[in-house]
């Protein structure tokens, strides 16, 4: 049994991955060699074309179609993941003893990765922990707690081997991961590379290796000359180490024994010896106080140089404005005598004055529009300002205005509670009205046709005056 923090790897690629590998004449472990392909693979289910690189296509007829992206989909068995840190006991399935994938809780309490209690049921439905009896009913999605927890949990990337978050592995390696394979950049190549060769444009084509001469690709033409040539070991001329051919140049940039020039060779040392040495002739070169000072001053005049040169250019600009100035109005002066700020109209002053740091001015028109421009501005400006001052009288005006109408409101609302309160008067007169003089007189004939005439109205109560009284008084 594998130890408990130790996730569990299988021994070959899904049947799957491996024929889609087939179908892409591609062997990762080959062609990949640090990508473990028990963990990572290509999905069986991504998408191939004939014509596959990034950018734009243009068809004969002159149409313009968007070719795929190069990214493309990738399969990751969690199980066989690496972890950057020690795996919480509670976060691991106690049957396949990994963290947890797609967690599910029993009725008993217990929390299994899916598949694993899945797999249980087929020969026992009893719990593997207290054999409580368990059907596929009783399965419930686990808890977000412990979701968000194993989605947390920082993993390594098949691929370069970075640090990141479970939940979001699959989209490092089909989106971010310098070392995942993407579609080659080929206009007609249906094969892989790494994603951070892509830029390099397509590299599958034959070429000789330097080093051996052996004829392979230029994908792994690196790869080669790195870990399988021959060829690849060499002893250095000047320290007798053994280097890559491939790295030569780098380690003789930093290399201690390789012939080098003294420090101030600019200034006239002409003392050269290993580069280890250079220390100790450094203690005694002529040039070690020279030098310092040489290379202050040479910075120093650099920056004088540059500033010189601003100065020349604002120079040229205020001659070439004169000289525009004094062709421009030459026919309202005397020729004779030079220009004079009195020939200039003041607005034409303030504008230089204003323009004077601007680029330089290469004929009278672009002068004229630079003065445009400026009065533009300027125009700009006062509409800001009317704007904001607009702004300002509409919120004194609404706020003299919200009291007003804080009053009327309440004028209003006084007006309804004297008319609820008349219509309530009313309605109670009428009612008194209605109760006492509803039922009319009788007008009952006799049996000898004639009309009793001193009919009178019922007797008036004591109440109804009191009543009466009270409307009044209210």
């Amino acid at each position: 049994m594998p130890p408990p923090n130790t996730p569990r790897r299988s021994s070959s690629v899904d049947s799957a991955a491996q024929s889609h590998l087939d179908y892409l004449d591609l062997d990762l472990g080959e062609a990949v060699p640090n990508i473990p392909t028990s963990a990572y693979s290509l999905s069986p289910s991504a998408p191939r074309q004939q014509h596959l690189h990034l950018g734009v296509d243009r068809q004969p007829g002159g149409s313009l179609n968007r070719l795929p992206e190069p990214n493309l989909p990738h399969t990751v068995d969690f199980r066989g993941l690496n972890y950057a840190d020690t795996v919480d006991e509670n976060l691991l399935c106690p049957i396949c003893r990994v963290p947890m994938v797609e967690p599910v809780d029993t009725a008993c309490d217990h929390t299994f990765c899916k598949d694993c209690i899945t797999e249980a049921f087929k020969y026992s439905n009893l719990c593997p922990i207290d054999r409580f009896s368990l059907t596929n009913t009783d399965l419930h999605k686990a808890h977000k707690i412990v979701t968000n927890q194993l989605d947390a949990l920082l993993v390594l990337c098949p691929c370069c081997t970075s640090p990141v978050p479970r939940a979001m592995i699959l989209n490092h390696l089909e989106r971010y991961c310098k070392d995942a394979l993407v579609r080659c950049p080929g206009q007609a190549c249906r094969d892989t590379v790494k994603r951070k060769l892509y830029g390099r444009g397509c590299l599958h084509y034959d070429v000789s290796c330097p080093d051996c001469n052996m004829i392979m690709q230029q994908l792994e033409m690196a790869d080669h000359r790195e870990r399988d040539c021959q060829e690849r070991l060499k002893d250095c001329s000047h320290c007798g180490d053994v280097i890559l051919r491939c790295k030569e140049d780098g380690h003789l940039e930093k290399c201690q024994y390789v012939p080098a020039s003294c420090e101030w060779a600019e200034y006239g040392c002409d003392y050269e010896s290993r580069r280890k040495d250079l220390a100790e002739h450094a203690d005694v070169c002529a040039f070690k106080f020279v030098g310092p000072m040489a290379t202050i001053l040479k910075k120093e005049i650099n920056n004088l140089r540059s500033e010189v040169r601003t100065l020349t250019e604002k120079d040229h600009i205020k001659e070439r404005r004169i000289k525009f100035l004094e062709g421009g109005f030459g026919g309202q002066r005397d020729t004779d005598r030079p220009l004079d700020y009195a020939d200039l109209p003041s607005q034409s002053l303030s504008n230089l004055a204003d323009s004077s740091h601007a680029d330089p001015l290469d004929s009278g028109h672009e002068y004229l529009l630079s003065l445009v421009e400026a009065q533009e501005t300027k125009v700009d400006r006062l509409s800001a300002g009317m704007t904001e001052l607009e702004a300002k009288q509409t919120m004194m005006l609404f706020n003299e205005t919200i009291q007003i109408k804080n009053e009327l409101a309440e004028m209003r609302s006084s007006q309804q509670v004297l008319s609820m309160h008349v219509r309530w008067l009313l309605n109670f007169r009428r009612q008194e009205n209605q109760r006492r003089f509803g039922a009319g007189p009788s007008s009952g004939g006799g049996t000898d046709g004639g009309g009793s005439s001193h009919d009178m109205p019922f007797p008036r109560r004591l109440s109804d005056t009191m009543n009466r009284d009270l409307v009044t008084k209210l």
